[in-house]
């Protein structure tokens, strides 16, 4: 149970890794464009 647990928090992680590099990305277009 814990050992699924760890690798739902680590999917977890990467997702939010994933989100930040992604909105990052949306905010260095948005201000090339501008």
């Amino acid at each position: 149970r814990i050992k699924s647990r760890r690798k739902a928090h680590e999917d977890g992680a990467w997702v939010r890794e994933a989100a930040q590099a992604y909105a990052r990305k949306k905010n260095l277009s948005r201000e090339k464009a501008s």
